[in-house]
């Protein structure tokens, strides 16, 4: 697995941290456009398609990825910010996770390690104490657990369980006792426990079949619900959520209805609690959803189109959404058009408006804004490479920073701050 080359900013960009996710499915559209900037293209990874695949400025009070906050933000909390962690980054490739470190001053990033394991990378998943990190291995139809040496970022094996077919999403619950799978090939979502050490090797507490192909599985911020989007046939399963035994059971409106076509695939919730975004595979639109959490129903609120007008939407697909902590801007990547769609959010309404496309490596899937919201990251799958942005905190606009060869086929990739040093 090649590792730590980079090329350099395009524009001046002070630091990028990488943070970006990718999907660990192969049952997608990705017809990959040509490359953007002056990487080169090294392992391209396994070509998809829309089928089924049955084996797989002025801020704004935030804080940054250095730490630093502005005088708004401490006079509405009269608390200085808090002391600044230490960032790591890994990345699910072909044969293994990648570990990086990250310099906050600047967001570079050096590549410092890699943990093998006998196949493809896929889906990665962090408990919200960011101790352990969950690594499903395709073709393996397994999910291991590492622990996560809080100074270092060593991984080390705490055990592994079956999960009967290849996930397409891993995740924890709120309390960081439950992993959650959906399986694409196999139409099931099933829960496993995770000991106190953050380890596996329990049986399932639960395994549902569920609507074709379940694209991602996820709990809400109370935890108290749990949300399937399905590609088809169109709908977002909704359970209540038992954080106690690990199980569910269907809501009293047991599905939400999106759009016919659209194949709702990854869904995130906005931070304050009562709106939900899914990026449209299908439809290469993002809807918003309004969210009732006593409830725990999901209704369809508005929809947005991803592309540039005129561009052809049999040329694309969507695959990730992700919205920055602050809740003001909303992301979405597109394969074929090969880009981040940037949106900025209604602050009454929770709806989005578009602010245009951002040209990224070929077919990037997963993506994700770092930890302090100032930095997204996307990996091309089909160019191995992960390419870091720099969020403008006052317009949202994205500004190109460098981009990293992390190894052939990535497809997920994940950063995490660890707390500072004594």
């Amino acid at each position: 697995m090649a590792r730590g080359s980079s090329t350099g900013a395009v524009g001046a960009v002070a630091g990028i941290l990488l943070l970006a996710i990718a999907c660990g499915d192969s049952g997608d559209d990705g017809d990959a456009g040509a490359a953007t900037g002056s990487s080169t293209s090294t392992g391209p990874g396994e070509e998809g398609t829309r089928g089924p695949d049955p084996t797989t400025g002025d801020d704004t009070g935030e804080l940054d990825d250095t730490g630093t906050t502005t005088a708004a933000d401490e006079e509405s909390t009269g608390e200085p910010p808090p002391a600044e962690g230490s960032f790591w980054v890994f990345v699910s490739v072909t044969g293994g996770v990648s570990a990086w470190s990250m310099d906050p001053a600047t967001g570079e990033l050096t590549f410092v390690r890699e943990q093998p394991f006998d196949g493809p990378g896929g889906p990665l998943a962090v408990d919200p104490e960011q101790r352990s990190l969950y690594v499903a291995v395709r073709g393996a139809s397994r999910a291991d657990a590492y622990a996560i040496d809080q100074v270092s970022a060593e991984l080390t094996p705490t055990g592994q369980v079956d999960l009967g077919l290849d996930p397409v999403y891993l995740s924890t619950d709120g309390s960081g006792r439950h992993l959650l799978t959906a399986t694409f090939g196999g139409d099931q979502l099933a829960i496993f426990p995770i000991a106190a050490d953050g380890s596996l090797g329990g049986a399932a507490t639960q395994v549902l079949g569920t609507a074709a192909e379940p694209h991602s599985i996820l709990t809400d911020g109370s935890n108290q619900w749990l949300f399937v989007p399905h590609r088809t046939p169109d709908v977002i399963d909704q359970y209540a959520f038992d954080p106690a035994t690990g199980t569910v059971t269907p809501n009293a409106i047991s599905q939400a209805v999106a759009t016919a076509g659209s194949g709702p695939r990854h869904m995130v919730f906005h931070p304050d609690a009562t709106h939900a975004y899914v990026a449209n595979e299908f439809s290469d639109s993002v809807s918003t959803w309004a969210f009732d959490g006593a409830t725990g129903q999901l209704a369809l609120q508005s929809t947005v189109s991803t592309l540039p007008e005129g561009f052809p939407g049999d040329s694309n697909t969507c695959a990730d959404v992700h919205v920055t902590p602050d809740g003001r801007f909303v992301y979405v990547s597109n394969r074929g058009h090969d880009s981040i769609a940037m949106f900025s959010v209604d602050p009454g309404t929770g709806d989005l408006t578009a602010l245009g496309q951002e040209p990224t490596e070929p077919r990037p899937r997963e993506f994700e804004v770092s930890p302090r919201g100032r930095y997204l990251y996307a990996a091309g799958q089909d160019s191995g490479r992960v390419a870091g942005y720099a969020i403008d905190p006052t317009t949202g606009t994205l500004t190109p920073g460098s981009s990293y060869d992390v190894g052939d086929g990535p497809l997920w990739v994940l950063a995490i701050e660890l707390p500072p040093t004594e």
